[in-house]
C-alpha cells in the first residue's frame, strides 16, 4: 500500500522550495486569468489534435471556460512510459491541477506537454523490464530528426519482447493495438506516444498537446524572430550568473527542422554589422520582409532548444504551475530574467512527488530511506557491517582476552630479561595483524556460510538501485505495478487539497 510520506523522506535531496504549506514550491501560485486569445490557440489544437485520433479531449468544457487554467507537466516521449519518474510527474499534475481547482473555485486542468521535438532518441528508446533493459532502435536514424517524428518500425518487436519479461499482457496488448492504429495510417511516433498518454490518463482529465503544431508555432513567432535577430534569451542572460547554469546557453535557441534533421542554428559569418546564422548547410540571411514575418512563414521549421522551450510553453499555457523533476528545476531557475525579458510570465515551479516500491526483500533488509541510496558496493558493505555489529560483543570480549594475553606475555619477558622487550612487541604486532586477518576471514565467512539470507539481500539492492541508477529513473511503472496501475494511479489522487511535493513509499502488505 501507498504511503504519503515528507519531502525529506527521500534517501537523497530534493530541493524544498519555500518550506512549510508550500514546500516543493518555487512560489505560491497566482490566480491571473489565462488570456482569451491564448487559450483559444490551444483550445483549437487540442481539438484538432484529438480529432485526429477521432477523439474528444477530455475537460473539453472546463478549456473552454474563461476561467480556466492549467497545471503544465512535459517529458520526453519515453517508450511504453520509460521509468516511473514519468508517471510519477503526470500523477503530481493531476492531483495538484485537483487541488488548485479546489482552493479556487474555478476548472483547472492538467495538461502534458509533450516533449515531441527532442532529438536525443537514445534516451527515449529504452525501458525496463523485470529483469532486462528493451530498445528500441528505429530505422531511420542517419539523419537526427525529433523524436516524435521517427517512423515506428522496430516498435513491435520491443513491445513484445517487453511484454515478455514482466509488463502486464493486457497493457502490452492495448498498447500494440494503439501502434496498430497509427501505422495503419502512416503516423509517426508521436501519434503512438500522443495515445498512450490518453490510455493511461485520459479518464483522469488528463489533456495531451504536442507542441510540434505549425498553428502553435505561428501563433508565438515573436519568440523565433527574436532568436534570429540575436535579442532573445541569450541577450536577456548575458553578463549574469544565468550563463553559468546547468543548461548551456547557446547563441541562438533554435533548431532549424528541414531536410538535415533538427540542427542548430549557429552563428555564420557577420554581413553588414549583423549577425548571420546558418544550420547545417541552410544559411540565413536578413530577409526583406524583416525577421517578424519571416517567423510567421517559417514557423513549421522552427523547433526551440532547451531554454527556449519553456518560454513557449508559457507563452501558450501561462500555467498556474508547472510540474518538474530535479534536473528542470535548474535549469528552469536560470531562465526568470529572459520570461522577463520576452514579457512572459515566470509560472509557480512544482517538484514532481517521488515514489519509491519497497520489495519484500527490500523491506525485510531493514534498510530505510534515510541510509540513503547504494550501489552493489556500498550495500555489500552495510549489509557485512550489520551482520558483524550482532557478534560485536563477542569479538570484543575475545579482543580484549587477546590484547590482555599478549600484554601479560609481553610483561613476563620484561621480568625476565630487558632484551626481551623488542621481541615482546613484536610479538604484539603480530597478534594484532593476525587478528586483523582473522576478522576479514570472519566477514567473508558470513557471506560465504548465510547464502540464502545473502542472495535475499543482494535481491533487495537490485529492486532499488541498478547499476547505480535509483528505481524510480529505471523501473517501470507498469511492469511495478502489475495489474495493479489503476488501484495505484487513484491512491497517488487521495488528498488533493494537500499541495506540498511528497514522497510515496510502497510497502507490501502482511
Amino acid at each position: 500500500m501507498w504511503q504519503r510520506n515528507v519531502l525529506t523522506t527521500w534517501p537523497s535531496a530534493l530541493p524544498e522550495g519555500l518550506g512549510g504549506d508550500w514546500t516543493g514550491w518555487s512560489q505560491q501560485p497566482h490566480e491571473a486569468t489565462w488570456s482569451a486569445e491564448r487559450r483559444q490557440a490551444v483550445v483549437d489544437a487540442v481539438k484538432r489534435q484529438y480529432a485526429a485520433q477521432g477523439w474528444t479531449p477530455p475537460g473539453l468544457q472546463d478549456l473552454e471556460q474563461d476561467g480556466c487554467r492549467v497545471v503544465t507537466v512535459g517529458h520526453q516521449l519515453v517508450v511504453c512510459g520509460g521509468p516511473a519518474f514519468l508517471h510519477h510527474k503526470v500523477l503530481s499534475a493531476i492531483r495538484t491541477a485537483r487541488g488548485l481547482e479546489l482552493a479556487w473555485g474555478v476548472p483547472v486542468a492538467p495538461v502534458f506537454w509533450m516533449a515531441s521535438e527532442d532529438h536525443d532518441w537514445k534516451e527515449a528508446a529504452r525501458v525496463d523490464g523485470a529483469s532486462a533493459t528493451h530498445n528500441w532502435v528505429p530505422d531511420d536514424l542517419s539523419i537526427p530528426n525529433p523524436v516524435g517524428r521517427l517512423a515506428t518500425s522496430g516498435l513491435d518487436a520491443l513491445l513484445r519482447a517487453w511484454g515478455e519479461d514482466g509488463a502486464p499482457a493486457s497493457m502490452v496488448n492495448d498498447l500494440i493495438q494503439d501502434l496498430d492504429a497509427v501505422e495503419q495510417e502512416g503516423g509517426p511516433y508521436a501519434q503512438v506516444f500522443f495515445r498512450w498518454m490518453h490510455r493511461w490518463y485520459g479518464d483522469l482529465g488528463l489533456v495531451v498537446l504536442d507542441p510540434d503544431d505549425e498553428a502553435l508555432k505561428a501563433s508565438c513567432a515573436e519568440l523565433w524572430a527574436r532568436e534570429m535577430r540575436d535579442e532573445g534569451v541569450r541577450h536577456a542572460l548575458e553578463g549574469t550568473d544565468a550563463m553559468e547554469g546547468p543548461a548551456h546557453v547557446r547563441d541562438n535557441q533554435l533548431f532549424w527542422l528541414g531536410e538535415e534533421g533538427r540542427v542548430g542554428i549557429v552563428k555564420g559569418d557577420s554581413r553588414d554589422g549583423t549577425a548571420s546564422w546558418k544550420a547545417g548547410q541552410h544559411d540565413f540571411v536578413d530577409p526583406s520582409q524583416g525577421w517578424d514575418a519571416w517567423a510567421v512563414h517559417e514557423a513549421a521549421h522552427c523547433s526551440p532548444g532547451v531554454l527556449l522551450r519553456p518560454l513557449y510553453q508559457e507563452m501558450l499555457l501561462e500555467s498556474a504551475c508547472v510540474i518538474l523533476g530535479p534536473g528542470e528545476w535548474k535549469y528552469w531557475h536560470q531562465l526568470p530574467l529572459a520570461f522577463g525579458a520576452h514579457g512572459v510570465a515566470f509560472p509557480a515551479l512544482r517538484l514532481r512527488d517521488h515514489g519509491l516500491v519497497m520489495s519484500p526483500e527490500l523491506v525485510q533488509s531493514g534498510w530505510q530511506p534515510r541510509d540513503g541510496w547504494m550501489t552493489v558496493e556500498q550495500w555489500e558493505k552495510w549489509v557485512l557491517d550489520g551482520w558483524m555489529e550482532t557478534h560485536q560483543d563477542v569479538l570484543a570480549s575475545h579482543h580484549a582476552a587477546l590484547i590482555e594475553a599478549t600484554a601479560a606475555i609481553r610483561a613476563t619477558g620484561m621480568e625476565l630479561a630487558s632484551e626481551l622487550s623488542g621481541a615482546g612487541g613484536a610479538f604484539e604486532k603480530g597478534v594484532d595483524k593476525a587478528w586483523t586477518q582473522w576478522l576479514k576471514k570472519f566477514r567473508r565467512a558470513l557471506k560465504s556460510q548465510q547464502p540464502e539470507a545473502w542472495s535475499a539481500f543482494q535481491k533487495a539492492q537490485g529492486a532499488l538501485m541498478r547499476e547505480g541508477v535509483p528505481q524510480d529513473r529505471w523501473a517501470n511503472w507498469q511492469v511495478l505495478a502489475g495489474e495493479e496501475v489503476n488501484a495505484w494511479n487513484e491512491a497517488w489522487m487521495a488528498e488533493p487539497e494537500v499541495l506540498t511535493t511528497s514522497v510515496w513509499l510502497h510497502r507490501p502488505q502482511t
